[in-house]
């Protein structure tokens, strides 16, 4: 890892004179990141949470051990079980249930969901412009893109011949958020998302200058109860139109908290940008303190100490810094007095007036 890192640096040196190669190269590999996160994503969603018909019936042959046609048939009585989906497009889903309330979309429920999924992204989209960055817009929109046309393209042999766990749920939840978790992480540890409530809780975990995994959590778990609220009033209202019980609404609700759970832990244990942690550096050589202030855009407290077995001079210095910074700052430390003591603690919250490095 250390030769790789090497490695790194010195390619950073030669580009430093070449702004605009290093820039193409900086774009290159986001592209390639974001069609990674795209790809797990895609891949994901139809293995797990939203699976095809067809995969569903070729599942159904192999753990049951029937024809073609007898699975068929029982997939078709039985239905396709889906997670409920989270984000956009899953508010999208509760204003259909909502409408189904008082009619009947079900011979259009895919193009108004498609609409409604569009219109709820224009804020965010404005937002992630404005607030955020156009770089980061313009990414995003490539995920949103790459993730609609990995789903297109993937075949259903890549599905049903690599996993069948379709009829265990809490399975499909773990694995599920696995992906989902992955792919968001991918995305935000290159400063992009992948669309939707992503945006938000990218906007909020910067403003708030913590982790975007629990604001994930929440925003989509509202999502869940608004669809579960509106789905059962909706079987109560109109029966023939909504013919899902309430207990298979609930069950599946909950299913899909567990699959949110895994899916913003995974989030939260990738994008360590707004993790903070801090140092206190044991040291009698008083020249670290200046050059830790000039290897990084934080500042530190200096305390007077004595050592408690030599009796001689210490420094104690205590500097938070971003979680990907740690490393770095302990092997300055580590390079100006070899024989310094370093401990790293982890913070939940920092007030204050904190550097964080702003969104190209």
């Amino acid at each position: 890892m250390s030769w790789f890192k090497k490695q790194l640096s010195r390619v950073d040196d030669v580009l430093f004179d070449y702004p605009k190669a290093k820039r193409g190269l900086d774009w290159a590999w986001k592209f390639f990141i974001t069609a990674i996160s795209c790809f797990v994503f895609a891949w994901g969603f139809r293995a797990f949470i939203n699976p095809s018909l067809n995969c569903a019936i070729h599942w159904t042959m192999e753990s049951r051990g029937v024809t073609l046609e007898a699975a068929t048939e029982i997939v078709n009585a039985a239905g396709v079980t889906h997670l409920v989906s989270g984000g956009a497009s899953g508010v999208s889903q509760a204003l259909v249930k909502f409408i189904n309330i008082f009619g009947d979309l079900r011979a259009i429920e895919a193009s108004v969901i498609s609409i409604l999924y569009f219109i709820l992204n224009v804020p965010l989209i404005i937002l992630a412009w404005f607030k955020i960055s156009k770089q980061f817009t313009i990414f995003t929109l490539i995920n949103v893109a790459l993730v609609s046309i990995f789903n297109y393209i993937i075949p259903d042999e890549w599905v049903y011949n690599i996993i069948n766990i379709y009829d265990d749920m809490i399975a499909r939840c773990i694995f599920g958020g696995i992906t989902t978790g992955i792919a968001s992480g991918l995305a935000m540890m290159i400063n992009t998302s992948a669309g939707g409530t992503d945006v938000l809780s990218f906007y909020v975990a910067e403003k708030k200058s913590t982790g975007a995994g629990h604001f994930s959590f929440f925003i989509n778990g509202c999502v869940i109860m608004a669809n579960v609220l509106f789905g059962i009033i909706a079987h109560v209202a109109n029966p023939v139109v909504n013919p899902q019980a309430s207990s298979e609404i609930i069950r599946y609700a909950l299913y899909t908290l567990i699959y949110l759970f895994v899916s913003t832990n995974v989030l939260d244990l990738l994008n360590i940008k707004n993790k903070k942690q801090q140092l206190q550096i044991f040291t009698s050589n008083e020249t670290i303190p200046q050059i830790l202030i000039h290897a990084f855009p934080h500042s530190a407290t200096i305390v007077e100490a004595k050592g408690a077995y030599t009796g001689q001079r210490r420094l104690m210095i205590v500097m938070v810094v971003s979680k990907n910074e740690v490393n770095k700052a302990t092997q300055i430390v580590k390079k100006a007095d070899p024989l310094a003591f370093v401990t790293v603690t982890n913070l939940h919250q920092v007030y204050g007036r904190f550097y964080i490095r702003p969104i190209e």
